[in-house]
């Protein structure tokens, strides 16, 4: 019964290997076709640099509170949420080129686990 089952879920699993790759390659460019790769590498680079504005400087409890400490490298105002296991994810917004402090739980909340950015 044992090898039944595994050859199944090997089965399964190839299935879907295939599947993936044969869409992977239906998302190709068709020949004749021509696509800039200098503006895909431009925009990566600004997504990359989107992330890199907003960053944890520090964790730290002040009191009976849980405390993040944020700089935004940015020329723009940020917003970001932090994240936190099985909680919801409070919402700050930082301005341009700035460090703050944020309580974002109590002493007895889950500690953050990071930030990420969300929109304004």
């Amino acid at each position: 019964m044992r090898r039944i089952a595994g050859t199944a879920l090997a089965a399964v699993i190839m299935m879907g290997t295939l599947g993936v790759s044969g869409s992977a390659v239906a998302a190709e460019p068709q020949a004749g076709t021509t696509v800039s790769v200098a503006s895909q590498s431009a925009s990566g680079d600004v997504e990359a640099q989107r992330r890199k504005c907003v960053s944890v400087k520090k964790w730290y409890n002040k009191r009976f509170n849980r405390m993040v400490k944020v700089k935004n490298a940015c020329g723009y105002k940020v917003c970001f949420s932090v994240t936190m296991a099985a909680s919801r994810d409070p919402e700050f917004a930082i301005g341009a080129r700035k460090t703050g402090d944020f309580r974002y739980g109590g002493i007895a909340w889950t500690k953050g686990t990071g930030i990420k950015r969300v929109s304004c």
